[in-house]
């Protein structure tokens, strides 16, 4: 399946994934979370297992454009190839990252 872009790692509109919460200017991100990411019609929906949920709407004719749940501009940017996405927002920016391994418990 190829999605905005991006192939995903399952043939589904939801993925399990890892997401690194980087805020604004931040070169280390302040948490990362056992996440999970779904597409359904253009419209993303990001759940961390900590509770926090990020709902963004496509911008029509924009591509790589959304708006959040607070009608703030979201921008999905390149930089992680293969590995994942990163959704820049005003205050942060999430890496959603395929591989959740970093965060297994030893």
């Amino acid at each position: 399946m190829l999605w905005a872009g991006y192939s995903l790692p399952v043939q589904a509109d939801i993925v399990d994934a890892r997401c690194d919460i980087y805020p604004r200017g931040a070169d280390k991100p302040s948490g990362r979370y056992l996440c999970v990411l779904s597409q359904h019609h253009g419209y993303i929906t990001i759940d961390r297992a900590d509770g926090v949920y990020y709902d963004f709407y496509p911008m029509r004719g924009e591509p790589g454009q959304y708006r959040d749940d607070r009608n703030q501009p979201v921008y999905r940017r390149n930089g992680l190839g293969a590995k994942g996405m990163i959704f820049e927002m005003s205050d942060k920016s999430i890496y959603v990252l395929w591989d959740t391994s970093v965060l297994a418990e030893p």
